[in-house]
């Protein structure tokens, strides 16, 4: 049995909206997974569903609204949950800094999370010189130049700007920022969803390699359900908010319990023509609903081909349908 490394328990982030009464956009709701140690677990989802928010607040760069953060068995955070939904009494909260050696981020988009006015070295080293991991300057410019060759860039564009590197040099820089702390976990924020699809595989390969050499834990944010597949062991599918699906890649991918599952798979491009013309191709109906008025019941009931009345009225809990497979649909386990 794999060690746990992360858990998350009845995880919510809302956003105060100005001049509107409630708990405003409800952008993570009631959220629950683990993670262990070594594994990759695949979040995926249209965007706007609320991937990026769940990963920050996991981390804590947003503060979470309500539920539970375990990590390496220790609570992170902590606040109950009252009636309706709203948070109870006062959160229980750990002081971060030393946990962010142990956890990372890598942000999705490389220009924006790389300050332009510092070199590549001052960069890297900023994170080794706040958590005190060098003994000197040669220390230091050490280790500098073996993160650089780690993620497959020179040694000498230490003294280079981010403004003269391509997107994939830049997720580089941006994979040996993370990694110059050296960390046991990363948040993989859509690595590669900015960079060309030639650039997508060499980062995606160079992650793997990482996490063989290093012995890395990734929560592997996409929308890209074929990357997706191809890097993690578990796969959860989120959808305006809420994690709707979780189970093994290939039993996700094979046997799709969550009709919003369906729909995704439905529209991955197919390589062989035959098989694309053969496979039914899912259309849904209507908009995402708004996540600041949130529909009752399901979330996605309002979009749903298999919805019934009753899932207008009850939240479908994320329930263990077969074997590791969990999904929170009131039909799923039932013939379509």
């Amino acid at each position: 049995m794999a060690e746990e490394l992360l858990r998350v328990e009845r995880l919510c982030k809302s956003f105060p909206v100005k001049g509107v009464r409630g708990p405003g956009v409800q952008a993570v709701r009631d959220v629950s997974f683990t993670v262990c140690r070594g594994e990759t677990l695949g979040l995926v989802g249209e965007s706007g569903c609320g991937k990026t928010t769940l990963g920050r607040t996991i981390l804590r760069l947003h503060e979470p609204t309500s539920g539970r953060i375990v990590y390496g068995g220790t609570t992170l955070f902590a606040r109950e949950v009252g009636e309706e939904g709203r948070p109870k009494g006062k959160a229980q909260a750990v002081d971060m800094l030393p946990y962010r050696r142990r956890m990372q981020i890598i942000f999705q988009d490389p220009s924006a999370s790389l300050d332009p006015r510092m070199t590549v070295g001052e960069i890297i080293g900023e994170a080794i010189d706040i958590h005190h991991l060098a003994s000197g300057r040669e220390s230091r410019a050490a280790r500098i130049r073996e993160l650089l060759e780690l993620v497959g860039l020179r040694k000498e564009d230490a003294e280079r700007y981010p403004h003269a590197f391509s997107g994939g040099q830049q997720q580089r820089v941006g994979i040996a920022r993370a990694l110059a702390v050296e960390p046991e976990f990363l948040v993989c924020d859509e690595p590669i969803s900015a960079l060309d699809v030639s650039i997508q595989a060499q980062v995606v390969n160079l992650l793997e390699d990482m996490q063989r050499e290093l012995g890395l834990t990734y929560l592997f944010i996409a929308h890209d359900l074929s990357v997706v597949r191809h890097i993690s062991r578990r796969i959860g599918v989120m959808y305006l908010g809420s994690l709707v699906e979780l189970a093994g890649s290939g039993e996700l991918i094979q046997k799709p319990l969550h009709p919003y599952t369906q729909v995704l798979l439905s529209a991955v491009p197919a390589p062989d023509p035959r098989a694309s013309r053969s496979r039914r191709r899912i259309v849904l109906q209507g908009e995402i609903p708004s996540p600041l008025r949130p529909p009752s019941g399901c979330p996605f009931h309002p979009r749903c081909p298999r919805a019934v009345p009753a899932c207008e009225r009850t939240v479908p809990p994320l329930r263990e349908v077969e074997p590791g497979h969990f999904a929170a649909c009131l039909q799923a386990g039932s013939a379509p």
